[in-house]
């Protein structure tokens, strides 16, 4: 874990003192009864079970964890449209090349006339309690809007907002749409919901946002690095041109570098958001995009190499997580149809270091490069998409229709699941191939995943998972889902008048338990509280590790009610924000949320 936190290692015996009655198959918040001191403090309050859904531990990142299924959603068309009449024993599933058995199989489509996607508890949660489990529930799949002003001038940010609004306009009734900005971090504009006037309130409210890592956030024509004319003048030598070319291929580098890691933590913080929600999830990714690579320097300046970058691992780690989430990436190229900007009318006729381009070979090379670019930043679309199982657009102006196309692609499909065949859990990526009885159909989904053993993984990545836990715990990322747990803040006591602390309630369903050889169920966890001012600066943080083996029987009243773990944190007297967080070290599923708590000046002495 990076950063300091005060760690306590619990022992390897829990004792659990279960409070209120059990509910199979959901996570019952409750006090953790880890030491006497714990055990005198107040349950979670029995009312927030009501917020717990029966079946939130089914989502597709906790069955790949804790069971090894491997969820494959195949959205089927031919020439009239999505196909919704096959059955299980039309499909063969294989993976490389070896069939595999079919062990769930359901259909899903949106219903005109269905329920609205409304929240699974009306009442107010109790005073204190907060959760992370999932908040909302509709009988069709989850849509996610992402407009990406990181990586778009303004512009296109402003077209891209007015196609929004354009398409709510119409916007099909049964369709929850959850909407995120991007900048330099990421921002939640408006949570699950299927009505398009609070939509259209939250995109007329966009505001422009001019992206730091963009040479020409505001459009028109790039800035000339020299006077015209100078370079060829013969004034600045060849040796000194050629070191600045290679200067700014390494600055251009470095830029696209930083754009990558913001894009990359956004689309990761997002699978992290969504992994707790059941079924199938489309991100509809609005943006210029970034490009798969940045090809050697084809100017052949000293260095040829100059600035080569190739960012296909950490795209295809973005995927393998929105894999595991279930979400399929539909991204939209926000330029629409691009024209060669060497024929624009703006152009000075001049490229960035003052030279004229009426010369073939560097008119040529111009049009070459702009044209890598554009195919390298196309290709990443495509990769996006097809890696997930979604769709890319580029090439069209009609964003409103890429946006409804995108909507309704995803919203029929078809989940298959099996168990592998291979048990050989070596980290290879394994290619997924689904074939049907019939002709004329086209099917898209995941092209396959990596079989790393879940409960393995923490253990082999430690940087990577304490990375991706700093991350969830950031104030800036949205709440993780893939863990689900419900808390109780407790202000402090007239005893410990500046200690806070947190009962956490985990879903045990999400956990991983291992049966050893002593007979008992082992597993471990933690539990971490992080406190932020009202300015968002982080003022403390603590930390626990629950070693747990549990009897036979105490194992079962867990599963039927709660895993059990209190942090306690001393804050001086103000007012806080929480980051609460919960990690299983063995499989590195995440769940975090949000909380407030007021730390009160003591009393002065009586005399």
């Amino acid at each position: 874990m990076t950063g300091a936190y005060n760690k306590t290692v619990l022992g390897c015996g829990l004792l659990l003192i279960l409070v209120g009655g059990t509910r199979p198959q959901t996570p019952a918040p409750g006090a953790s009864n880890q030491t006497p001191e714990a055990a005198s403090q107040p349950a979670v309050p029995a009312q927030a079970k009501e917020q717990t859904p029966t079946q939130v531990y089914e989502s597709a990142t906790v069955l790949k964890s804790i069971t090894r299924l491997v969820v494959v959603d195949v959205v089927a068309t031919d020439k009239n449209g999505a196909i919704t009449d096959f059955k299980q024993d039309d499909f063969t599933l294989l993976e490389d090349g070896k069939e595999q058995k079919i062990r769930v199989f359901n259909f899903q489509q949106p219903h005109p006339n269905g329920p609205r996607a409304v929240a699974l508890s009306a009442s107010k949660p109790p005073e204190n309690v907060y959760s992370n489990i999932a908040r909302f529930s509709t009988s069709s799949a989850l849509n996610i809007l992402l407009l990406d002003a990181l990586n778009t001038n303004l512009p296109h940010q402003a077209y891209v907002r007015d196609q929004m609004i354009r398409y709510l306009q119409k916007m099909p009734e049964g369709q929850p749409v959850a909407v995120y900005t991007l900048g330099t971090k990421l921002t939640l504009l408006q949570d699950f919901t299927d009505d398009p006037e609070v939509l259209k309130k939250v995109a007329r409210g966009i505001k422009s946002f001019v992206s730091p890592l963009q040479d020409n956030p505001t459009g028109g024509p790039d800035t000339e690095l020299l006077p015209a004319g100078l370079a060829d003048s013969g004034m600045i030598s060849a040796q000194a041109l050629d070191a600045m070319q290679t200067f700014e291929q390494e600055r251009v580098a470095f830029q696209t570098d930083l754009r990558i890691a913001y894009t990359i933590n956004a689309l990761t913080s997002i699978a992290r958001s969504l992994s707790g929600y059941p079924g199938r999830k489309n991100l509809i990714w609005v943006s210029e995009a970034f490009p798969l690579s940045i090809d050697p320097n084809m100017e052949l300046t000293g260095n040829t190499f100059a600035g080569t970058r190739n960012y296909g691992p950490q795209i295809a780690a973005a995927a393998d997580s929105l894999i595991d989430a279930q979400v399929a990436m539909y991204p939209i190229d926000a330029r629409g149809l691009v024209p060669s900007s060497v024929f624009d009318a703006a152009n000075s006729g001049r490229d960035k270091f003052g030279r004229s381009m009426s010369r073939p070979d560097r008119l040529g090379t111009a049009i070459s490069n702009e044209s890598a670019e554009l195919q390298n930043v196309h290709g990443a679309m495509q990769e996006m998409a097809d890696r997930t199982g979604g769709r890319a657009f580029y090439n069209t102006n009609g964003i409103d229709s890429a946006i409804r196309n995108s909507i309704e692609d995803g919203s029929t499909y078809y989940t298959l699941a099996y168990y592998p065949e291979n048990k050989n859990w070596n980290g290879k990526f394994r290619k997924i191939h689904v074939k049907v009885n019939r002709s004329g159909v086209r099917l898209r989904y995941r092209l396959g995943y990596f079989a790393v053993d879940p409960t393995l993984f923490a253990e082999k990545n430690h940087k990577q998972q304490d990375s991706a836990f700093a991350l969830a715990l950031s104030p800036d990322s949205p709440i993780a889902t893939g863990l689900p747990f419900n808390a109780l803040v407790l202000p402090p006591a007239e005893a410990a008048p500046n200690t806070v602390r947190v009962n956490f309630g985990v879903d045990p369903h999400a956990i991983s338990f291992e049966k050893q050889a002593d007979g008992l169920q082992h597993a471990t966890l933690e539990c971490t509280v992080q406190a932020f001012s009202a300015k968002g600066k982080r003022v403390r943080g603590e930390l626990t590790t629950v070693k747990a083996a549990l009897k036979p029987d105490t194992f079962s009243k867990v599963m039927g009610d709660m895993f059990p773990c209190q942090q306690a944190i001393d804050l001086e007297p103000g007012n806080y924000y929480l980051r609460l967080g919960v990690r299983d070290t063995r499989t590195g599923l995440i769940g975090t949320t949000n909380a407030k708590v007021a730390v009160a000046s003591a009393a002065p002495a009586k005399p």
